[in-house]
């Protein structure tokens, strides 16, 4: 199965969770061209050791991490993805960055991707993450032809303890017959 396509990059603030209750999201926003979505989870390797091989192992997931990339990601945007502070009015608003935690988020995806011919649409939904930028601030100097650069952003994710089940839960996935069906799904995961 080869991907082909990664398509409406959502995500929403965090506005209240208590363990063993969902997550209540603020207002989501569709945070700009999405080109690339790379996430390794972390999991856990403690071994039990007896008769002198493993007999037990407890190797869940205990969080993960990656890098966002986007085409474009205009400044108000970025600042709520952030936690940047916005000062001003109209045309005079700045964006200030500072040393406080990024927002805890949501956020998710459409991915397309290519089996036997056929397109597959899978949707992700990352229910706790901090965000913060990576490459966003860089630039480059055009010299002979146009040198293409995208806003980066790094992820920090967290399992959120949603139910009585007593386990973290990390993500959903959801397969799709139609991409419109997929954005329909995040746009209510993100209250957008």
């Amino acid at each position: 199965m080869a991907a082909v396509g990664m398509l409406h990059l959502v995500a929403a603030p965090i506005t209240s969770h208590t363990d063993g209750t969902a997550i209540t999201y603020g207002t989501g926003f569709l945070v700009g061209p999405a080109v690339d979505a790379s996430i390794t989870f972390n999991y856990n390797d403690n071994p039990d050791y007896g008769e002198d091989i493993i007999q037990d192992n407890d190797n869940g997931i205990n969080g993960y991490s990656g890098t966002l990339e986007n085409n474009y990601i205009n400044a108000a945007n970025a600042a709520k993805l952030y936690g940047w502070e916005a000062s001003g009015t109209g045309d005079n608003v700045e964006y200030e960055a500072s040393d406080g935690a990024a927002p805890q988020v949501g956020f998710g995806y459409v991915r397309k991707m290519l089996n036997n011919g056929t397109t597959k649409i899978r949707a992700f939904w990352y229910h706790k993450a901090q965000i913060t930028p990576g490459s966003y601030a860089n630039a480059h100097t055009k010299e002979r032809q146009i040198s293409w650069q995208h806003d980066t952003s790094n992820i920090t994710g967290f399992g959120a303890y949603l139910d009585a089940s007593g386990k973290a839960k990390y993500f959903i996935v959801k397969e799709f017959a139609t991409v419109a069906d997929a954005e329909t799904w995040l746009d209510n995961k993100a209250n957008i």
